[in-house]
């Protein structure tokens, strides 16, 4: 068995490697997919110092690019289950912890010296399209109006203005795509709805991966629509939909 990053292949049996895979939930509870990371320990030989620091700064280049696929391979070279396509993770493979060395007693860095490197992963469900959904609905009007008249001498006098007034309603709402923007929820009152304050706002979606490979998710939207009707205005924010 060995491990190959990238172009980079750990000599024979080297590398030994634990894998630990943790669940990602949207704010929704949903899985959006799992985080996998690498926590990959080893130690370099050579026949002499020298050699030593060469497999070093060898092993140290590797690592120092990321961005590359990860994978263990059996004797015989065939790919095994324990692999990572760089293009399948958001964001790319990434080099959390670079080639280190937390040995320094005995015999370190004569012919031999140990080493650990941790990556991870984010490989998201491409099913998961929505990340967030939550809408609003609030209502206000529609009874009598009333004002006070406040006198020289004598306390504030109330008067009715309008016996009735319209009804109105407000619907705000956000929404987070995984890979798009997803569509902003209809208005529930078409008809009643002032288009002319419709509001609705896209903001920038988040940047992942090394410079100049970019993967972006979670795209949001949000928007605002504003009802005025004489008859009065019934309904519940919109589900998710999906």
């Amino acid at each position: 068995m060995y491990l190959k990053y990238g172009t980079y292949r750990h000599a024979d049996n080297e590398a030994s490697v634990v894998i630990l895979k943790e669940a990602l939930f949207g704010p929704g509870g949903m899985i959006r997919g799992v985080r996998e990371r690498w926590t990959i320990q080893g130690r370099l030989h050579a026949a002499d110092q020298a050699g030593l620091t060469a497999a070093i700064d060898a092993l140290t280049a590797a690592y120092g690019v990321p961005d590359r696929d990860v994978a263990f391979y059996t004797d015989d070279d065939q790919l095994t289950s324990h692999a990572i396509a760089t293009a399948d993770a958001n964001g790319g493979v990434r080099v959390i912890v670079p080639p280190s060395f937390p040995e320094g007693k005995g015999a370190e860095y004569s012919t031999f010296r140990n080493y650990n490197v941790v990556l991870e992963a984010e490989l998201l469900d491409p099913d998961a399209t929505i990340v967030n959904w939550h809408e609003t609905i609030s209502f206000s009007g529609g009874g009598p109006q009333f004002a006070y008249l406040e006198t020289i001498d004598g306390t504030p006098q109330k008067q009715l203005l309008k016996q009735f007034t319209t009804f109105h309603a407000t619907q705000n709402g956000e929404a987070t795509g995984a890979f798009a923007y997803p569509v902003p929820a209809i208005p529930l009152w078409p008809v009643a709805e002032h288009v002319d304050r419709r509001q609705v706002r896209f903001d920038p979606p988040k940047r992942s991966g090394p410079p100049g490979q970019p993967t972006y998710t979670e795209f949001k939207v949000s928007w605002t629509y504003t009802f005025e009707d004489a008859a009065p205005l019934a309904g519940l924010p919109t589900a998710w939909p999906v």
